[in-house]
């Protein structure tokens, strides 16, 4: 098994390349310490696992995720993180993260971790598990009436008030109004914040 660490931590790099060379059926592993460099690598060397810091330097993890997949499409991708609470394990998963591992976790953690999303499973460290299912309970989730929903996927497809207006046969008072309300619910102040917690979430088709 080849593995690529992201991480802009050295200690935790260091750490990590000492415990997986203990693992018999790790080849090869490699450090990544910004996503150029990642990127770089990407392009050059093939990779069965990435594990990724969802707080990669000045990138967030979870919104690079779907180029490193285009990248490497068949490399399964671990969250590492110090995060542990339910918001940042849901979006993770949300994002498309095939497994969930914290800087805390055990040895065998990890080892489970790599064997199991090679066998295509999703993996989730029990520190995370309990978080992750609470998460996913009906009492987290943000409620959207099917207008808001249809509404904010075409926000999020670039439309224009005036566009999804004419488009819904509503009056551009009513589409703003039903923006307000979305935003209230997914607690943003703009645009860019409503986008980014929707696709996120998983409210929205991307």
């Amino acid at each position: 098994m080849k593995i690529l660490l992201a991480d802009d931590h050295f200690l935790v790099l260091d750490g990590l390349e000492v415990l997986l060379s203990t693992f018999e059926f790790v080849e090869e592993t490699k450090r990544a310490l910004d996503y150029t460099e990642l990127k770089n690598i990407l392009k050059e060397q093939f990779f069965d696992v990435i594990l990724l810091d969802i707080h990669f330097g000045r990138h967030d993890g979870r919104e690079i995720i779907q180029e490193i997949k285009e990248l490497m499409p068949d490399a399964k991708i671990i969250a590492l993180t110090s995060h542990s609470d339910s918001v940042t394990i849901k979006s993770s998963v949300n994002a498309g993260f095939d497994g969930y591992l914290l800087k805390i976790d055990r040895r065998e953690d990890i080892e489970k971790a790599l064997m199991a999303v090679t066998n295509n499973e999703k993996y989730f460290s029990p520190k995370t598990q309990q978080v992750f299912f609470e998460a996913n309970t009906t009492k987290n989730k943000v409620e959207l009436t099917d207008r808001e929903k249809e509404i904010l996927q075409l926000i999020v497809a670039e439309q224009t008030t005036k566009e999804i207006a004419e488009q819904l046969c509503l009056s551009e008072k009513t589409v703003e109004t039903h923006r307000g309300n979305i935003m209230l619910k997914l607690e943003v102040r703009n645009i860019a914040g409503m986008v980014k917690k929707a696709i996120m979430q998983g409210l929205v088709n991307v």
